[in-house]
Order: structure tokens, then C-alpha cells, then sequence
């Protein structure tokens, strides 16, 4: 019998694996480096390193540089931000700093506070495509 279970009673199986929250009760200090996918709900003062996704939640705010593959913002962002394929600013979103991707989507009511710099994705990033 193991000490602690894979999973709490009651966690539902789609979520995937390295998925992880900061909740809304939470305030982090520090940097982050994950491969999975990133939510925050809460306030985080640090830079999200090599992420896979991050989603910030309306409310909520990260004090600090964000890379990922992809960024969702619906809260405030105090930094530059960077994602190889997209970054989508919601509404509630802010950005106190540069944005660049291969793809930036803003919402109405969504703000930026720099400059914005879109890209192409390298065509050794791309999936499914040959290097000949």
C-alpha cells in the first residue's frame, strides 16, 4: 500500500500529466521551470522558464519574464513575454512589457504596455514539416 496515492479521490483523470496550479489563495516567489503546462490563478513574482503552456487567469499576475511554447493572459503580466508559437491576450489580459511570437491574438479590451514583435516559426519548430 503506498503512502500516497497517484492521484487525490476525486481529481479527474483528463487532467494530463505535468499540469500544474497556483491558486488564487497563493503568492509564489521565484522562478519556475516547467515542461507541462502552467495555470496561475494566484500571484507569482519570478520568471516561468521553457513552459509548455501558460495560462494566467483573470486577477491574477506574474511579476517577471514568461517563456512557454504558448501564453494565455487574462490577468496582468509585469515583464517581457516570449512563446515560440502564440500568445492570446484576453480581454482582462495586461502586459506591462514586449510580446513576441510567431502569433499574437488580442482581444478587445486586452492591453499592452511595449512593443510587439511577430515572428515566424523556424521550419525545424514546425511539426509535421521537412527539412529537405
Amino acid at each position: 500500500m503506498a503512502m500516497f496515492p497517484k492521484r487525490p479521490s476525486g481529481t479527474p483523470d483528463s487532467i494530463p500529466a505535468g499540469y500544474s496550479v497556483f491558486d488564487a489563495h497563493m503568492s509564489i516567489e521565484g522562478d519556475v521551470e516547467t515542461d507541462g503546462t502552467l495555470r496561475v490563478d494566484g500571484r507569482l513574482r519570478g520568471d516561468v522558464k521553457r513552459a509548455d503552456v501558460v495560462v494566467l487567469a483573470a486577477g491574477a499576475s506574474i511579476v517577471g519574464n514568461v517563456s512557454a511554447r504558448e501564453v494565455i493572459i487574462g490577468g496582468t503580466i509585469t515583464g517581457n513575454v516570449s512563446a515560440v508559437q502564440r500568445v492570446e491576450l484576453q480581454e482582462s489580459g495586461a502586459v506591462a512589457g514586449d510580446i513576441e511570437a510567431a502569433a499574437i491574438m488580442i482581444q478587445e479590451g486586452g492591453k499592452v504596455d511595449g512593443r510587439m514583435s511577430i515572428r515566424p516559426i523556424a521550419s525545424t519548430q514546425r511539426s509535421g514539416e521537412s527539412s529537405a
